[in-house]
């Protein structure tokens, strides 16, 4: 026979008169149906992601039901497109009784990367993370990208006899809209910037594929600081990113540092 179960702790009012902006758990690894990557295909992905669940405390409140936050997440059967999130939220938020919710959902996306010149197929992986804020007063969803590509140093190629440094790179671009705008799926942002330093990354090179990446970065030296206004320029002038801050860094090939740049919108 089970021991009768006291009152719940968590329940019981607090006297402290101290509101909690975010509680919640994160590092929650859990299978996710993952669609509105790309609007062309329509394609869904199941993948293991990467969980962050959190709401806001009121005051006199003492604590939050956390295993509710897992009963959700178990039981939810829409996936993970920036719509099904923002309900996915909302449900959280009306679950606890909170003015605020937030979820991120961590993850890598394949999309098809075909080598440039024998056009052999293969998938190239994106690292991802939704993100969704709800309160009573609306809603912010958006995505961040880390996209990779490669950059060939201009000063290593204009004082060497022959050759340049070349290393890999990574563009990282977080960008949000409010409840009222249209997202843009993110396919169309990493199509956008792929080629935005010196060349693209690709799975799969044949020896076809590598000499015309080679090339390609060499005829296009790029600093970070030139490959970070080519993707903030080519993001601008897209004109559908209202919000948004981008990063480029640098796995410097010959130094022992990583150089970087940024700017946000």
């Amino acid at each position: 026979m089970s021991a009768e179960l006291k009152a719940d702790p968590q329940s019981t009012a607090d006297t402290r008169d101290i509101a909690l902006h975010t509680v919640g758990i994160d590092r929650v690894f859990y299978p996710a149906e993952i669609t509105g990557w790309d609007a062309e295909s329509g394609e869904a992905q199941t993948t293991q992601a990467e969980f962050s669940l959190s709401v806001s405390l009121a005051a006199d409140k003492r604590g939050i039901h956390m295993s509710r936050l897992i009963e959700l997440l178990h039981s939810w059967s829409e996936g993970f497109s920036p719509a099904a999130t923002i309900d996915f939220c909302e449900a959280m938020r009306s679950g606890q009784g909170a003015d605020e919710a937030r979820v991120s959902l961590q993850f890598m996306w394949f999309t098809p990367a075909p080598a440039p010149v024998t056009e052999k197929p293969a998938l190239q992986g994106i690292q991802t993370e939704w993100q969704v804020d709800t309160r009573e007063d609306g809603v912010i969803v958006g995505y961040r990208l880390r996209i990779p590509v490669t950059t060939l140093c201009p000063c290593s190629r204009d004082i060497s006899d022959y050759g340049a440094h070349s290393q890999r790179s990574w563009v990282d671009v977080s960008a949000h809209w409010g409840s009222a705008e249209e997202v843009v799926p993110p396919s169309e942002l990493y199509h956008l910037l792929k080629d935005s330093a010196s060349a693209p990354i690709f799975p799969l090179l044949k020896r076809e594929d590598e000499r015309q990446v080679t090339m390609q970065a060499y005829d296009n030296p790029s600093f970070v600081e030139d490959a970070t206004r080519n993707v903030f320029d080519r993001i601008s002038s897209d004109g559908r990113f209202g919000m948004f801050r981008l990063q480029v860094r640098n796995e410097e090939s010959i130094h022992a540092h990583d150089a970087f740049a940024e700017i946000h919108s």
